[in-house]
């Protein structure tokens, strides 16, 4: 395999190493399994807190735990995956819950609408206390199960792997007393996984066929767009890797912060890299866009004959067919933040050059 930066990029930004921005709040605990996050208003003590489960892997079930609000006392888990069903309002369901060495239980949840700019819907289960809710509930869980249950064979929406909840529950129960909150601040966790200052990269991403095609973007809410930032430590590191044309089985974790992944914002390939460092960075763009194939098929013959009745020929009836089908492109752009603090507005795109004695 070629060791290029692109199909480096690519290999490490779809398996489990590629960091995100989050937004504010605190880390509570990280873990090879993935990390606690707490969110709370300083304003509402006691209220507002809510805790997630963030996945160390892509593309995964998360789920989070929500404390009481101003207007209801109870407890909420909200569930997000790829397998439960789209809904356009919100519709009452039956559940069932299954955990590793417990017996199966039911639960009542809701199959929330899904929203516009995400990849995922939302299950709803509501709770009582917050507190018993977060005694009830393990340290950690391995293949934690939640299904709707189906004519025949129950359909699984939900499953979980997680750790690191005793310090969670800890956190999320100081919140909900209205003590002081311990753990890191988001930018202090933030600068331990990717890189961190006062620059941003901006633009949008679109892939273009042809000289008069239209313009194809990237799925929005999709994480069609990702970045490497090229410090020295980077540099020296993909030097030896292209040296050995060997990908590492396992990516240091010093070199995994220099992948960053973002979400499209908007059905145009808007995207948006914030809170980065002066440098050089690599752009990767990795998404299907539409192309239109023709296949020729042969219908029928006409065959010709003389006044004799001596064959002379035969002529095939060919009708072309028109498909349309999904093919993948990947490309990628160099950016250079001169400045800390620069704004830098790019436009990523791959377009079908036509020459004849300039290009266009």
């Amino acid at each position: 395999m070629s060791m290029t930066i692109l199909s480096i990029g690519l290999l490490i930004l779809n398996g489990t190493k590629a960091y995100a921005q989050e937004s504010d709040g605190k880390i509570i605990t990280r873990s090879a399994l993935g990390a606690w996050h707490l969110r709370y208003n300083e304003s509402t003590p006691g209220l507002n807190c809510g805790i997630r489960f963030i996945s160390g892997k892509r593309n995964v079930d998360s789920f989070a735990i929500f404390g009481p609000t101003s207007t209801a006392k109870h407890s909420t888990l909200l569930f997000s995956g790829s397998q439960i069903p789209v809904t356009h309002a919100a519709q009452e369901t039956d559940l069932i819950l299954r955990m590793k060495g417990l017996p199966e239980s039911n639960l009542k949840g809701v199959i929330l609408p899904k929203q516009a700019n995400s990849s995922t819907s939302n299950l709803m289960v509501a709770a009582g206390d917050i507190r018993t809710l977060l005694q009830s509930m393990r340290d950690s869980e391995k293949d934690l199960g939640i299904w709707m249950p189906e004519s025949v064979i129950p359909k699984l929406l939900i499953e979980l792997n997680y750790d690191g909840l005793d310090k969670a529950r800890t956190a999320m129960l100081d919140c909900v007393a209205g003590r002081k909150i311990g753990g890191q601040t988001m930018d202090a966790a933030l600068a331990e996984i990717r890189p961190v200052g006062k620059s941003s990269i901006s633009g949008r991403a679109y892939f273009k066929g042809g000289l008069l095609a239209s313009k194809q973007y990237p799925p929005k809410g999709s994480t069609a767009v990702s970045l490497i930032w090229l410090t020295d430590e980077f540099n020296a590191w993909f030097a030896d890797v292209k040296a050995n044309k060997k990908l590492p089985d396992q990516i240091p974790e010093r070199i995994a912060k220099h992948f960053i992944s973002t979400k499209i914002l908007d059905d145009e390939g808007k995207f948006s890299f914030p809170r980065l460092p002066a440098g050089e960075y690599t752009l990767l763009a990795n998404f299907n866009y539409d192309k239109e194939i023709n296949v020729p098929e042969v219908v029928g013959q006409t065959h010709t004959f003389n006044a004799a009745g001596v064959h002379l020929g035969t002529q095939d009836k060919v009708v072309n067919w028109s498909y349309i089908i999904k093919q993948p492109t990947t490309f990628q752009k160099q950016v250079s933040i001169k400045n800390d603090g620069d704004n830098v507005e790019i436009t990523l795109d791959k377009s079908q050059t036509i020459c004849f004695f300039v290009c266009f």
